[in-house]
């Protein structure tokens, strides 16, 4: 598959129209507050917290990263602050519905049993409260650790958990700095 680093153009018939696939991406994904672009945002933030590899993000992969050591991570994200406004800040949820798993050729078969296929949770929380401050800014943001063997045991199929109730389970809580040694710590007591 071609990797793309932004400055190729658009051409028609031969000729370049004076856009180039950054100006797409400023077009499409400029706005990190948006939830999908808020996720994968996340999902780089905590990947480069690990020393990930990033290049090859697969969208669709049963799970959002694989650790230098072999953890599977899944990371999900919520946020403070939405562009159309939040009307209860300190309701948050997440997603962590059990999901299938996908055969040797990619395919999600009907029979394939539900479950969550990673080793470990990290939960993003962006914490600007205003829409003038800046994603980018890692202090603006907290980090939840948990093994995915507590999710499985204390919620079982639920299909989404409360922060409330995620912090009553127990996660290690932490910031951008700690993340990494918060991983590696929770998944060593496994």
């Amino acid at each position: 598959m071609k990797k793309y680093n932004g400055q190729e153009p658009f051409t028609v018939s031969g000729m370049e129209t004076g856009k180039q696939l950054v100006d797409f991406w400023k077009w499409a994904y400029s706005d990190l507050l948006r939830n999908t672009s808020r996720a994968v945002l996340a999902e780089y933030v905590v990947a480069t917290a690990l020393g990930v590899d990033y290049k090859d993000r697969v969208a669709f992969a049963p799970y959002d990263l694989l650790t230098r050591d072999g953890y599977r991570v899944e990371v999900k994200s919520a946020a403070r602050v939405q562009l159309w406004g939040i009307k209860h800040p300190d309701r948050l949820t997440f997603r962590v519905a059990p999901a299938r798993l996908p055969d040797e050729t990619g395919d999600y078969k009907e029979d394939a049993p539900m479950q969550r296929n990673s080793d470990v949770y990290v939960f993003a929380i962006y914490d600007g409260l205003s829409l003038d401050e800046d994603p980018l800014n890692l202090d603006l943001w907290e980090f939840m650790v948990l093994p995915t063997m507590v999710l499985d045991e204390m919620v079982g199929s639920q299909k989404v958990i409360t922060l409330k109730k995620l912090k009553a389970l127990g996660p290690v809580e932490c910031d951008y700095l700690e993340l990494s040694k918060a991983i590696h710590s929770v998944m060593d007591r496994m």
